[in-house]
Order: C-alpha cells, then sequence, then structure tokens
C-alpha cells in the first residue's frame, strides 16, 4: 500500500531527492577521473577503493532509496519518531554537503585543464583512458551510469547494447516464471525457489556487464581510429 500525506516524513524525503541529484552528479564525475588509465593504482587499492564504493554507494543508492521510502511510507511514522528521521536527514544533509563542495571543486580544476580541447577529442580520448570492466560494473550498479557515459563520450553503444541485453533477460526470466506457473498445474505461482530468484535476480542486474564491456571495447577501437585519422 502506498500512502503520501504531507508531514515531517515526506518533507525530509524530498529533502533528500533533492540532495540525491547533485551527490549523483559529483560521484559519477569523481568515479570518472578514478577510473582513468593515467591515475596511479595506489588511489584505487586497499582502503582508497573500499572508501570509494561506500562513497558511491550511500551517494547513489542509499540517499534516493530512503527518500522514497519516507516519502511514500512516512505517514506510518508517529510524530516523535519523524522528529528522530529529522535528525538523522538533518545530519545526513550537513555531512553530505562539504564532501560533494570539495569533490565539486576538485572536479572543476580538472576540468579546467581540458578545457582547451574540443568536446569531440576530449570525448575520444576519455573512451581510450576508460577501464572496461569498472564502467561495466557501473552501468549494472549505478544510477544513470549509462546515460553519463553516453553523453561524456559521445556513443550510445554501451548504453544500447546494456538495455538490449536486459530485455533479452526479462524475456528469459519471463519464460522462467511461465514454465513454473505450468508445472504447478495451472495454479498461481505465489513462491519462487530461493536459489532460482536469487539467480535471475543476480542476472538480471548484471546482464549486461559482458556486452557493455566488448561494447566499450568496441567504442575505444573506434576512438583510436578517428584520433589516428586526424592526428
Amino acid at each position: 500500500m502506498v500512502n503520501v500525506y504531507l508531514n515531517w516524513a515526506t518533507i525530509w524525503g524530498l529533502l533528500l531527492m533533492a540532495l540525491w541529484v547533485p551527490a549523483l552528479v559529483v560521484s559519477l564525475r569523481r568515479f570518472d577521473v578514478l577510473m582513468d588509465r593515467d591515475q596511479p593504482r595506489e588511489s584505487l587499492q586497499g582502503l582508497g577503493l573500499l572508501w570509494l564504493l561506500v562513497t558511491l554507494a550511500g551517494r547513489c543508492i542509499a540517499i534516493p532509496l530512503v527518500g522514497s521510502i519516507m516519502f511514500f511510507q512516512g505517514w506510518r511514522l508517529d510524530p516523535l519518531l519523524q522528529f528522530a528521521f529529522a535528525l538523522l536527514v538533518w545530519g545526513t544533509i550537513v555531512e553530505s554537503i562539504p564532501s560533494i563542495r570539495a569533490d565539486h571543486r576538485a572536479l572543476q580544476q580538472r576540468s579546467a585543464e581540458d578545457g582547451e580541447q574540443s568536446s569531440r577529442q576530449r570525448a575520444l580520448e576519455r573512451r581510450l583512458r576508460d577501464r572496461a570492466w569498472p564502467w561495466s560494473f557501473a552501468h549494472a550498479v549505478l544510477p544513470f551510469a549509462g546515460i553519463y557515459y553516453a553523453i561524456t563520450r559521445r556513443t550510445i553503444t554501451p548504453l544500447l547494447w546494456d538495455v538490449v541485453a536486459r530485455f533479452v533477460m526479462s524475456l528469459i526470466t519471463s519464460g522462467v516464471l511461465l514454465i513454473l506457473q505450468l508445472l504447478s498445474d495451472g495454479e498461481t505461482v505465489n513462491w519462487i525457489p530461493v536459489p532460482v530468484f536469487l539467480m535471475l535476480l543476480i542476472v538480471n542486474v548484471f546482464a549486461g556487464l559482458l556486452p557493455v564491456k566488448a561494447a566499450i571495447r568496441r567504442t575505444q577501437a573506434d576512438a583510436r581510429r578517428r584520433l589516428e585519422a586526424h592526428g
């Protein structure tokens, strides 16, 4: 059941969703910089990599998830719990804004250094410096990562292959559910075996992993040809 009432919980949920927009953009840009082949490997090892993953999960996934739950289900909370959640949300916003601003300033300095290049040349060079596997996982789990990649690299190929792979996997999933329906003698299937459910969930999430990796390799080869032709 979904109910929406105007109370403190829904207001704080909207504020979290508003915070998510700049947090998502800055996090994707930060991920973009760190996945550059020119970056030292030390920044992607040990605690540095762990902190990056925690930050990405918090900014890109946890913030909109908590915000949507508070917006749609906050009416279930009594006033005292709404006040407690308000304090938690306020603390999250206060703690997040300085780190988001710091990342934004660092990224602005990097953008100023690349300002002399044309947008097309910059996009082609970015393709060549991309790490294929991290970006493949980003397409799978980070919201709007595929759209960000398509805009900044000026290519829709990885995003298109990801969509096609997910669509094919959704058809396969529907087929599996239909088979379970038939095996149940026509009765409505209200349960799915746990191993089957977990397998379908994982495969649906990572369905585009290999196709996206192949598409990124393809776009890198295309970028190399174009740069050599204009070089």
